[in-house]
């Protein structure tokens, strides 16, 4: 393996446990989702317990193939029920029977055509992705038709469908292109294999899309009710002390205000 291979696995592994950290954030700051939001907080705590068990699977048994089709399957999931519970009582009906295809698309995905053990599901993911990045669009057309709507940085539901369209248009890209070596045509149509150079190519955009995910995300959450201050949410080792001065200090030599110095 070559060392931009080895350092963009290290960047990945990192990036797939952001949601360890955004649960550490919404647990040290008490956030209180609203029940319409509730699957989003399912959708974090799922993505935290299948990186957990993609570790495991990949130190104990060497695959962690399964890992991508539950996270799919939980992804889609969620994220259904959630715009479900945006969408008007009209169009709730077709994004339920659009969830059913994507089961079905899932099935044949990790018994026929990828693997539930053997391939990444690439069928399943594209499918998937497609579905919500519709929804996303379909839930900002409605917003669109709102006399009064939130500035978009403070508007949760804004900032929702943002993350679901940055994300999931971009990371099918990712899928397809890692997916692709394994297919005996693509690798005839090189005059050589495309080797470490391709791979690297087509995991690189990954840890910046996680990466953007997980601020469009904390940014959401900061707009929830919550019951201390976000920075009082990180532990005592992480806290910002640039500027520290003792209490015993006159207040005019203090950098930060008296009530963050504890």
């Amino acid at each position: 393996m070559s060392p931009w291979l080895s350092l963009i696995n290290l960047f990945i592994g990192i990036s797939k446990g952001f949601s360890v950290i955004l649960l550490g954030y919404l647990w040290g700051r008490k956030t209180r989702i609203p029940g319409v939001l509730r699957p989003l907080l399912w959708y974090v705590v799922f993505d935290a317990a299948i990186y957990v068990l993609g570790v495991a699977g990949s130190r104990l048994y060497h695959n962690n193939v399964p890992g991508f089709h539950l996270s799919t399957f939980s992804d889609v999931t969620c994220l259904t029920l959630l715009f479900v519970r945006l969408a008007s009582p009209r169009v709730r009906p077709w994004l339920r029977v659009g969830w059913v295809g994507f089961v079905g698309s899932a099935l044949v995905s990790a018994l026929w055509v990828d693997g539930l053990c053997t391939n990444i599901n690439t069928l399943s993911r594209g499918v998937g992705n497609l579905f919500l990045v519709g929804m996303a669009l379909r839930q900002l057309m409605q917003m669109s038709s709102y006399k009064r709507t939130l500035p978009p940085m403070r508007n949760p539901e804004m900032l929702l469908c943002v993350m679901v369209l940055l994300y999931y248009s971009c990371s099918t890209l990712v899928i397809i292109g890692q997916d692709l070596p394994r297919y005996s045509w693509f690798k005839s149509s090189y005059t050589s294999a495309p080797g470490a150079s391709f791979t690297i190519l087509t995991l690189l955009p990954y840890p910046f899309l996680r990466a953007i995910q997980a601020g469009v995300l904390v940014r959401l959450f900061a707009l929830l009710p919550q019951g201390v201050r976000p920075r009082r949410a990180l532990p005592r080792w992480l806290r910002f002390r640039l500027g520290w001065r003792p209490p015993t200090e006159p207040p005019q030599y203090r950098v930060l205000p008296a009530y963050l110095i504890k």
